[in-house]
């Protein structure tokens, strides 16, 4: 797990488990780091409740997922993060922006690509885009470039 950033300030260790960590950026924003091995469903389910929470605590808007080494998560895990877990916690927190490391296993790529493609019916305002290095994803995030690959006005 990488945890470096551009930023000068070093980044907080805000939750852990099985499925992965949450990182604190000073800069203005959360990271996801993803264990290589797979944690169960609810493990998945509690780092994303915690991300909201961490949303709300630290008053940030954009979160960066690490994906490369993230395990495949089940379809009714991807429904559920489509329609409830992004616009409820976009809606609470005012999410809006998600930079995705891009997986090295395709079929993680394809249902993180699922998964944006349910949210488009959820009319949430994030936009989401996709990356081949951290650094890319980071600069992306913080800026007020549109998304060159993922969705607009919905999105992970």
């Amino acid at each position: 797990m990488t945890a470096s950033s551009s930023s000068s300030a070093a980044p907080t260790q805000y939750f852990d488990n099985p499925a992965g960590t949450i990182w604190y950026y000073p800069a203005g924003y959360l990271r996801l780091d993803w264990h290589r091995t797979p944690g169960r469903e609810a493990n998945v389910r509690d780092l994303y409740k915690a991300t909201a929470e961490a949303l709300k605590q630290f008053g940030v808007t954009r979160i960066l997922s690490d994906h490369r080494h993230m395990p495949p998560i089940s379809p009714p895990l991807q429904r559920w993060l489509a329609e409830q877990w992004v616009p409820d916690t976009a809606r609470e927190t005012g999410y809006n922006r998600g930079a995705v490391v891009q997986a090295f296993n395709l079929f993680n790529r394809m249902a993180t690509n699922q998964i944006v493609t349910q949210m488009t019916n959820t009319n949430v305002p994030v936009a989401v885009d996709y990356f081949d290095s951290e650094e890319a994803a980071e600069r992306w995030l913080l800026s007020d470039d549109a998304p060159q690959s993922g969705a607009v006005g919905s999105g992970v």
